[in-house]
């Protein structure tokens, strides 16, 4: 079974066309997809702002983050709300799985 991290990453490379890999840590995690949503913010924020809608990060932590003048900030803050996001997701998906198993 994959651990959570390696679980986030796959759930992040698919939102964010990311090439697969062995991902040890958050830390490489956030580096990657930092790198990616600055590279966003350059070039494409629309398709941006479109992921962050169907991640369904909170409108206000995203607003707040904007708020920031540099874009790596702005880079670096979004990772970080968003493997945020996805390690709940994955945290919860694992909860309900064990319990599933628990009653049959």
């Amino acid at each position: 079974m994959k651990n959570e991290t390696q679980q986030v990453y796959e759930i992040i490379s698919g939102n964010f066309e990311l090439e697969s890999r062995d991902i040890l840590t958050l830390e490489d995690v956030k580096k990657v997809l930092a790198d990616r949503i600055f590279y966003l913010l350059e070039n494409n924020v629309e398709h941006l702002v479109q992921i962050i809608y169907r991640i369904d990060l909170n409108q206000e932590k995203v607003d707040n983050i904007f708020a920031n003048e540099s874009k790596e900030d702005i880079a670096s803050l979004l990772s970080d709300a968003i493997i945020e996001r996805q390690l709940m997701k994955v945290q919860t998906r694992m909860k309900y799985k064990s319990e599933e198993k628990r009653l049959e």
